[in-house]
């Protein structure tokens, strides 16, 4: 972005629309010194011209398949084959025949932990909105460090 593009922030990207986003949202697995350590990567990376993909980051596995459930992950598929947005979360309950109640829960959990965006139209309706063509998730699992001395025979 150049400094003309930030003229009128926030009010000229209050709607998530209107702002550039990356192709590919990457959820991640890592502590916080790794999540900071990327940070910094991307940073770098960006300031020398490279396109960086959007990240949203979980402490534990266990925190990211809590959020990343299989009725979340249909909402995320669903809004992506519909280009990235629904004309209402009704309308996004009805497609996925699924009760209003608890689509809005899951559309607002995920709101939440910056996976997807909700819009206001002017009708006062919520529009689930997901900017991204692709979901990275990159988790890497590796033994439990316990701190004992390994068996030996």
């Amino acid at each position: 972005m150049t400094e003309s593009d930030y003229d009128g922030w926030p009010d000229k990207y209050s709607d998530p629309r209107d702002r550039p986003h990356p192709d590919v949202l990457r959820i991640t697995v890592e502590s916080f010194d790794e999540a900071f350590e990327d940070t910094i990567a991307a940073i770098d990376a960006a300031a020398d011209g490279e396109e960086q993909p959007a990240v949203v980051s979980f402490a534990t596995v266990g925190e990211l398949r809590k959020i990343l459930t299989d009725r979340r992950i249909e909402i995320l598929r669903t809004l992506m084959n519909t280009d990235g947005a629904a004309e209402s979360i009704s309308a996004l309950a009805e497609t996925l025949e699924r009760d209003y109640r608890t689509v809005h829960d899951d559309v607002t959990l995920l709101a939440d932990y910056g996976i997807v965006f909700i819009v206001e139209d002017d009708d006062r309706s919520k529009r689930p909105y997901l900017p991204y063509e692709r979901i990275h998730l990159d988790v890497e699992l590796t033994a439990i460090d316990t701190g004992e001395e390994p068996a030996t025979a």
